[in-house]
């Protein structure tokens, strides 16, 4: 039992020493702080995706490897320490602060939920970093803690949608993609891979169009279109692919980035955060936007069919009627209640042929004149076909000017009239 609830931490913490590698490769030689921090995804990834109550065994493990990270790269153990607890402690408080607050992690609140995390996480701890290297190395404060603060947020914008969102976490959708959307967003991830080595490690682009950063904005438009299409997994992944390129050709010497170096020195370690930055923060809304509008969808699509059972089971049709163009839309078994399909009683008169001669007139004028509103009686009638008796229940509603704007009501099948006439009397 221990062992399958160490198995999980053990996993993470092999993560982070992978990741905190590979960032300290791609940043090449620094002092205090580079250009990006993924290790600082993994820890809100792995403390989102994990219960509070099994979080110990899980933070002990991440500032284990932290450790590690350090020793294999012959820095100061206690220094590392003293750095784990500063990263790892502050993100914890941060995740455990923002899973207490009373709405869920998914959709809009997800992105807002890791936006609280990712930039409270990354300032304090920014903080005690920057200080610390202010006072013991005589650094900059705010040019430590900028550098410092983006590298961590830049690191949990990249990797928590990753880890969220191929963990299944808070699924919000099932069932997979449809072959042609699945096309497109291929095509839209290798337009995507491709654009972005245009921009990274290319002269085409000069060569051909005589731009140079403009073409770095190319692959945001191609990630957008494989969040629409793929969903939040794919952005998140053409992100974290998008993001291993800069980088990589980045720490090559490659780049539009890397040219800025001589004309804003001072920015130089901000360009490459900011753009990847937002091109994290436009998949992450297209997701949840994306998201919000199918669980909308399904709540729909779920409504209605529990209405429809609804109604077939207790023998009723739900209708509305627009006064101003006579036309009808039904909910229910109009078919098997009717004999005819509802897309053959769209308009009022084609309604009105089903009822009884006797009863046109009154049922017509009932739904025209508006004028009884809530106080009106139900009405019970026959149909042609059979002579079914019927229960007309129904309510009007005006608009501003007093103008008869819509009519809802209910017609309640019964087997004998007499039947209506004890509901009526009920």
């Amino acid at each position: 039992m221990k062992s399958n609830n160490l198995a999980a931490p053990l996993v993470w913490a092999a993560v982070y020493f992978l990741f905190g590698f590979a960032s300290h490769e791609l940043n090449g030689a620094f002092i205090a702080s580079g250009y990006i921090w993924l290790p600082a995804g993994i820890t809100v990834g792995a403390l989102l995706l994990t219960p509070t109550a099994r979080w110990f065994p899980l933070l002990v493990l991440l500032v284990a490897a932290q450790v590690l990270l350090g020793w294999v790269e012959q820095r100061e153990l206690w220094r590392m320490m003293l750095f784990s607890l500063d990263e790892i402690g502050v993100a914890a408080i941060a995740v455990w602060l923002v899973q207490r607050a009373p709405f869920p992690m998914e959709g809009l609140y997800f992105v807002r939920g890791l936006l609280m995390v990712g930039v409270g996480a990354s300032v304090v701890s920014g903080l005690f970093g920057a200080a610390w290297f202010h006072l013991t190395q005589g650094l900059s404060f705010w040019g430590t803690l900028r550098i410092w603060s983006l590298s961590d947020l830049v690191g949990i914008l990249i990797m928590t949608p990753v880890l969220a969102g191929w963990s299944q976490f808070r699924a919000t959708r099932s069932g997979g993609i449809a072959r042609t959307e699945f096309l497109l967003g291929l095509a839209s991830f290798v337009a995507m891979v491709g654009s972005a080595y245009l921009a990274f490690d290319s002269d085409i682009d000069r060569v051909v169009f005589d731009v140079e950063f403009s073409t770095t904005y190319v692959p945001l438009f191609f990630i957008a279109l494989v969040t629409l299409l793929w969903g939040g997994r794919g952005g998140s992944l053409s992100v974290a692919v998008l993001s291993l390129m800069a980088f990589v050709y980045n720490s090559l010497g490659h780049g539009p980035f890397v040219e800025l170096v001589q004309l804003h020195s001072s920015n130089a370690l901000l360009e490459l955060q900011i753009y990847l930055a937002v091109a994290s923060l436009l998949s992450l809304l297209i997701s949840a936007l994306k998201t919000t509008r199918e669980q909308l969808h399904e709540d729909v699509a779920r409504w209605k069919n529990e209405v429809e059972l609804s109604l077939s089971a207790s023998r009723q049709l739900a209708y509305t009627l627009d006064p101003q163009q006579l036309s009808f839309t039904w909910s229910g078994d109009v078919e098997a209640l009717l004999g005819v399909p509802a897309a053959q009683l769209h308009t009022l008169d084609q309604v009105l042929r089903l009822v009884a001669p006797l009863d046109q007139a009154r049922l017509r004028q009932r739904w025209l004149d508006g004028g009884d509103g809530d106080e009106r009686a139900d009405m019970p009638f026959h149909l042609q076909a059979g002579g079914a008796a019927v229960l007309d229940i129904s309510r009007s509603l005006l608009d501003a000017e007093d103008r008869l704007a819509i009519v809802a009501g209910v017609w309640r099948f019964a087997d004998k009239a007499q039947d209506i006439a004890q509901d009526r009397g009920a």
